[in-house]
């Protein structure tokens, strides 16, 4: 059943096709001023058909697509690439071009785009998003806090088109879907306000920071797909495949703990023959000492997966798999459990999941799918 489980995962990655959904939401329009920037950057992008000019941002080694103009930018953390493409990302937004600009947003654009407010460093905005990071903070958090410290997330990316017609088409990695915490939403309207960034520094001890306000314009903006539409797809494909499957997305964020404590339960009372995919991203918490030793070689999905593999009830297979295919520092895309693996305690203890499933043959490999949304959890009766 683990062979059925990716399988219907990779052939829901298939299946997304961005690119269409890119298409029949243009239609004959164009032709476009197209900046492209996330994860899933370059599969977008190659669903505009009327371009005049185009800047596709994608982290690297990722799918760089069919544009002519692509650039690679670091993420999870931003680096000197990502100050050069938010750089000309702005200087193309403010072209002299009369056409309008379409912009392409997904997951992984926050730290792929990264202009320091006036007054900020990029190694102390590195610094600040390491932080929140690595404490596993809510993504909603995270980005609040780097959308008011920047010159191009929070709508300002929008700002700077000036007067020229603009667009947006995105794709979500958050389950929540808010515009604005979507790679810290660039050209959408902001709601929120420095004084809400200022009680997250405070509450997560970052310092006095020259937090600047935020886009508060309506934008035009439209949602292609969601974390829920990728589970969808996986549940169709288990379908396909004999299983009896059904979709659903986390209401809310749960530490792995109780993550782990829920999915016992579920499986437990769970019919044979069927399966629940769950679009989520639970928190892990890595000590500071863990951190600053050298260990967390693991993910969200390595730790959960080995996590349950010890209370797994009879004939249940659990899968936790990264969308983007990246899971955290796990070297892995994540990992799919039928039964115990010998050294999950101290793997667990030390937060090096990653090795642990690697040498138990439960990994699923480290490759970029040109996609993200949230992680996918399978749940699976045989």
């Amino acid at each position: 059943m683990k062979k059925v489980v990716e399988g219907a995962f990779r052939a829901a990655c298939a299946r997304v096709d961005l690119a269409a959904r890119v298409r029949a939401a243009l239609g004959d329009g164009g032709p476009y001023v197209v900046i492209a920037a996330g994860k899933a950057a370059a599969a977008m992008a190659s669903g505009v058909e009327n371009v005049e000019r185009s800047l596709v941002i994608v982290p690297r080694g990722a799918p760089r697509g069919t544009s002519e103009n692509v650039m690679e930018a670091s993420h999870p953390l931003p680096d000197e690439s990502s100050l050069r493409a938010a750089e000309a990302a702005l200087e193309m937004a403010a072209c002299d071009s009369p056409h309008e600009r379409l912009f392409l947003i997904s997951g992984g654009a926050s730290a792929l785009l990264c202009a320091p407010c006036e007054g900020l460093t990029l190694g102390r905005k590195r610094e600040i998003a390491d932080v929140l990071l690595r404490a596993d903070a809510p993504i909603d958090e995270v980005n609040l806090v780097r959308r008011h410290l920047s010159r191009i997330k929070g709508g300002a990316l929008a700002a700077a088109c000036g007067d020229r017609a603009r667009r947006t088409l995105v794709v979500s990695d958050v389950l929540s879907n808010a515009l604005e915490t979507i790679g810290s939403g660039p050209t959408v309207r902001d709601p929120s306000t420095v004084e809400q960034a200022r009680a997250v520094a405070a509450r997560r001890n970052l310092g006095d920071l020259p937090f600047v306000e935020t886009w508060k314009t309506e934008e035009r903006v439209e949602l292609l797909a969601t974390p829920l539409t990728f589970a969808e797809i996986v549940a169709e494909e288990l379908s396909s495949r004999g299983v009896r499957a059904r979709a659903s997305a986390a209401a809310a964020p749960l530490d792995v703990e109780q993550t782990a404590a829920r999915y016992t339960l579920l499986l437990s009372a769970m019919p044979r023959g069927e399966a629940a995919v769950i679009a989520a991203e639970p928190f892990v918490s890595i000590p500071t000492d863990r951190q600053s030793k050298g260990h967390a070689r693991g993910g969200r999905c390595t730790h959960l997966a080995a996590l349950m593999s010890t209370r797994l009830p009879e004939r249940a297979v659990f899968a936790a798999i990264a969308s983007d295919g990246v899971d955290g520092a796990s070297g892995t895309g994540g990992a799919i459990v039928d039964g115990p693996i010998t050294g999950v305690a101290g793997a667990l203890d030390v937060f090096a999941t990653g090795p642990l499933h690697i040498d138990a043959g439960t990994a699923l490999p480290s490759a970029p799918t040109g996609l993200n949304f949230a992680d996918v959890h399978v749940l699976l009766r045989a």
